[in-house]
């Protein structure tokens, strides 16, 4: 590179003093420093010096990017960053990673951009270094001024100004000073930018590097062009201009370039403003600064236009449209990242917070411990909606207790079942029936004795064991104490509401002396008050006979699982166009020893009301990933499919349940796919984006399903990063009928929406060629339907699979 002014005199001291040394001369004079940058980098990659080589690549990659050179950047910084993290160097590491977001920003990806600063960001958190933390939150209000979310940018910026303040720095002052006008050049508040550049362009200029200074009076050219002074405009860029082109900084000589022809179209001064304009294209395009491309046809279409060289003007508008249709393509998904920047910053705060009372408050750290333990073991033992027991450990405690009576003694069951609870559900909404059904737990644990249990057997089913008592007639008056305490009036939502309830006693040892006996009797005469009306109290008689149809079904089904009565079948997903397979969705059957085949819609439902789903659902998790380990997936790069029921996906353990069956089973977690429904989604949005996250760290990939059928569809995919978009059969079914036409445009949409999101859009229910033919015509990628392939059992899917031998279940 040519040398402009005075030679530099070479430092003295050690190679990484006189690399320290030579820091400044990379802000300010970057084209005379980086020759003797590099020089200093021979001679330690001579010594085999690591640290000084870091420090040396770090450097010329502050020298490119204020010379413009971004590619250089992202060069240079791939040769610091293995050095720093090899040498535990965590400062050089941190200051690596925000030059590697510069680069990344100033090329337009937005996305690596951020994952870039937030590293940094931590790293800095995490080592006190509050000089590195300015920096990385300076960047991320830039970030965010680029992508147009401004509150987001004056919020980092404010934090930022805050640790520039407390430190009295003023190379910090100055910089934030620079991202605020940039920031208000970004509002068009031309007024604010003119005054905060009068009041601080001094100072920028003294402090900062030659660079900060330029950006200011880029902003304020903009600023003096939208107040329709265009010769004074014109004055500052050219100005600017020039004093780029003496330091050869090549993007400060594009953006400036750009922006003085701005101001010679305003005078209709064509002929000076092409070869500006044709510059700073062909500056853009050798550094791939698409943004700045951008800008440069624009306004090079607007001088064409005027010169009336409409052809060509056309020509470059429409080339600037399409640079500006995959600049957007691209920023959608950026800002979709963007989106969860406040919560991961949320979470490096705690992490540093955690760490800081980790080191001076041991003994905290111990008994929060043990209060985590016992969480824990209450989570495992406790419905987490209600509080009270949940199934497992009710039935285990009833064991106990039965087991623990001696002659005489006597212990009793009952099992209560709220009536009308579906019709709070219908009018109130799920949130007022998880409230009541709160309600009703507190209510039960009040009315009993402290020696007996409540639990909570699933959905409006409630069981309390008295673990001893004297006569029958004692459990009576319980049951009906229960029955008078839940008839009292409720309130939800500012509302009154009143329900009562169906309750069944049984008394051990008389009508059962294991739990499974005790729980079906009294059960079954709950049933019975419930089948006359509800609202009374019963107690188990012999000559009630055996449990009705549903009871017996949902106590069959309690064991399904244990007793292998469950299989798997799998039907194909495929490629649209070419019908290649893309993989499996694992679908759950019933063979019940005596029924036969159970449809799914017939047990499924009762499974939800049971719980029994969660046993199920975790079955068929390790039993579909350890199918598709016999197949080979990973090699034959299949996907299989798992849909994730909202009981399930509400444990708090979920994430570790999938983790566990990945552990177990051996499959790679990118060849796994979770099925979730919009419901079930935006019933706890909160712990959905939980969940997402954490399954999408593991590498498992999120499908929504059945999308189009829900009523917050736009807003849970802004909020969640799916995968995949599953269009629910629905529309499928709808596109060669009468309602085609609208159909189509709406799936067209759909499609469009998902792909621009890097989502892979997979389309339900397609049982005809021409369905087939109409979707392949929207761009679908997949296809789910009989015309494809049905669900087929392990041996017969096997056949699908191409080069695959039949495998066994």
């Amino acid at each position: 590179m040519t040398q402009s002014g005075p030679p530099v005199p070479p430092p003295s001291g050690t190679l990484l003093e006189q690399l320290q040394a030579l820091e400044a001369g990379m802000y300010h004079t970057p084209e005379r420093s980086q020759d003797q940058i590099a020089a200093l980098l021979r001679r330690a990659e001579a010594q085999g010096d690591r640290a000084a080589c870091a420090q040396a690549h770090l450097l010329l990659a502050g020298c490119a990017l204020y010379t413009g050179d971004l590619p250089e950047v992202l060069v240079q910084i791939g040769h610091c960053l293995p050095l720093a993290r090899e040498l535990g160097d965590r400062q050089t590491e941190a200051r690596a990673l925000n030059g590697l977001g510069l680069g990344h920003d100033r090329l337009g990806q937005y996305d690596r951009a951020l994952e870039a600063f937030l590293h940094s960001l931590r790293i800095t958190q995490d080592t006190g270094d509050r000089m590195g933390s300015f920096r990385a939150l300076n960047n991320l209000a830039s970030l965010y001024s680029d992508t147009g979310n401004i509150t987001q940018a004056l919020s980092f910026h404010q934090q930022a100004l805050q640790i520039a303040e407390a430190l009295q720095s003023p190379v910090m002052l100055a910089s934030s000073m620079t991202h605020l006008i940039t920031i208000q050049d970004q509002m068009h508040a031309s007024a604010e930018v003119l005054t905060l550049a009068a009041a601080h362009l001094n100072v920028i200029r003294e402090s900062g590097p030659p660079r900060w200074t330029s950006t200011v009076q880029e902003c304020v050219s903009r600023a003096l062009l939208r107040q329709d002074r265009p010769e004074e405009a014109l004055r500052v860029a050219l100005d600017d201009l020039n004093a780029n082109r003496a330091r050869q900084d090549l993007e400060a000589v594009c953006r400036q370039g750009v922006t003085a022809a701005r101001a010679l179209l305003r005078l209709n001064r064509l002929d000076e403003a092409e070869p500006l304009l044709r510059e700073s294209l062909r500056i853009s395009r050798e550094a791939r600064t698409r943004p700045q491309e951008a800008l440069a046809l624009q306004a090079l279409a607007d001088l064409l236009e005027q010169q009336g060289r409409h052809e060509q003007a056309l020509r470059t508008a429409r080339e600037h449209f399409d640079l500006e249709r995959q600049m957007h393509a691209r920023e959608v998904d950026a800002r979709s990242q963007l989106l969860t920047a406040e919560i991961r910053l949320e979470l490096l705060n705690r992490e540093a917070e955690i760490e800081r009372l980790r080191n001076v408050e041991l003994a905290q750290a111990n008994r929060a411990l043990q209060e985590t333990q016992q969480v824990l073991l209450h989570r495992a033992t406790h419905d987490p909606l209600t509080g009270v027991a949940n199934r497992a450990h009710f039935h285990q405690v009833t064991h106990d207790t039965l087991g623990s009576l001696e002659a005489g003694q006597q212990a009793a069951l009952i099992f209560i079942d709220l009536d009308r609870f579906k019709q709070v559900n219908d009018t109130l909404g799920h949130p007022a029936g998880d409230n009541l059904l709160q309600q009703v737990a507190r209510r039960l644990g009040e009315a009993v004795r402290s020696t007996d249990l409540v639990g909570r057997m699933g959905g409006d089913e409630f069981t309390v064991l008295l673990s001893r008592v004297a006569a029958r007639e004692d459990v009576t008056l319980v049951a009906q104490k229960l029955a008078d305490a839940l008839a009292r009036p409720f309130t939800l939502g500012g509302q009154r509401v009143n329900i009562t309830a169906s309750v069944g006693c049984a008394v051990a040892p008389a009508d059962g002396t294991d739990a499974g006996a005790l729980q079906q009797h009294a059960d079954l005469a709950m049933y019975r008050v419930k089948r006359s009306g509800g609202n009374q109290v019963l107690h188990f008689e012999a000559q009630m006979g055996e449990p009705g149809e549903r009871q017996q079904l949902e106590r069959d089904l309690r064991g399904a699982c244990e007793r292998g009565e469950m299989r798997l079948h799998y039907q194909g997903r495929h490629d649209l166009c070419g019908l290649r397979l893309a993989g499996f969705e694992a679908l759950v059957r019933w063979e019940h020893p005596t029924r036969g085949l159970v449809p799914p819609g017939q047990f499924i439902p009762l499974a939800e009301d049971s719980r029994a789903i969660l046993n199920i659902g975790e079955w068929v998790l390790r039993g579909a990933c350890a199918q598709a380990v016999r197949w080979g997936f990973e090699r034959r790069g299949l996907f299989m499919s798992v849909n994730v029921s909202p009981l399930q996906f509400e444990l708090p353990d979920f994430v570790q349940t999938v983790r566990s069956a990945l552990e177990q089973t051996g499959l790679s977690a990118r060849h796994l796919i979770l099925e979730v429904t919009e419901s079930l989604v935006m019933h706890d949005l909160e712990r959905a984006q939980t969940h997402v996250r954490d399954l999408k760290a593991l590498g498992v990939q999120i499908a929504i399903d059945d999308f189009g059928t829900g009523y917050s569809s736009l807003s849970m995919l802004q909020a969640l990063p799916f995968d995949q978009l599953k269009i629910d059969r629905s529309f499928t079914n709808a596109l060669t009928g009468p309602r085609g036409p609208r159909v189509t445009a709406l799936m067209t949409a759909m499609i469009q929406l998902a792909q621009t999101l890097d989502m892979t859009v997979t389309v339900e229910g397609i049982e005809t060629e021409e369905q087939r033919r109409i979707l392949a015509g929207l761009g679908c990628d997949h296809a789910q339907g009989f015309l494809l392939s049905r669900p087929l059992p392990p041996t017969q899917a096997a056949e699908l699979i191409p080069d695959a031998t039949p495998a066994p279940s």
